[in-house]
């Protein structure tokens, strides 16, 4: 049992159904992926790491942008989960970072975000990254990873 860092109330995390990788392509699945998640909420990182790690992909955390910046900058990563207000640095700066020093091609980026303002939906637009809105609907969230992660196998493929 843990408890929402919004609202404080209690919240039990149990699957409904288990999420299932659609690979067409075999390399997808028999490759773990690297996945580094990005969010100043433990909540939320603990809930994406579990759901993540159902897909055998090999998760890092960071907390704010600064350590997302120094774990891009040591090691390869097929995906960033990534939320847009964050301390220290937010994943706006962090973007920009990684565009200055190439560290991550903008598709494989996903922004997550519960703010709807529409400067942040300028910014997400103009990104060229992947977003979904909080509160994170599971099933969207399970076939926008599994999009990212197909059209990366594509890329290679080129």
């Amino acid at each position: 049992q843990m408890h929402c860092t919004y609202c404080g109330a209690s919240q039990i995390w149990m699957p409904n159904e288990t999420v299932v990788v659609q690979d067409e392509d075999p390399a997808i699945a028999t490759q773990a992926k690297s996945i580094l998640l990005v969010d100043d909420d433990d909540l939320i990182l603990r809930l994406l790491q579990k759901v993540l790690e159902s897909w055998d992909a090999n998760i890092e955390t960071a907390t704010n942008g600064k350590d997302a910046l120094s774990k891009l900058a040591s090691r390869h990563f097929d995906l960033m989960i990534c939320d847009l207000q964050m301390p220290e640095m937010s994943g706006q700066v962090l973007f920009d970072h990684i565009q200055d020093n190439a560290l991550l091609p903008v598709t494989r980026i996903l922004f997550l975000t519960g703010d709807k303002r529409a400067e942040t939906k300028g910014f997400l637009d103009r990104s060229g990254c992947y977003y979904l809105y909080k509160p994170i609907q599971f099933m969207d969230f399970a076939n926008q990873v599994q999009a990212v992660l197909a059209d990366e196998a594509k890329d290679a493929d080129v």
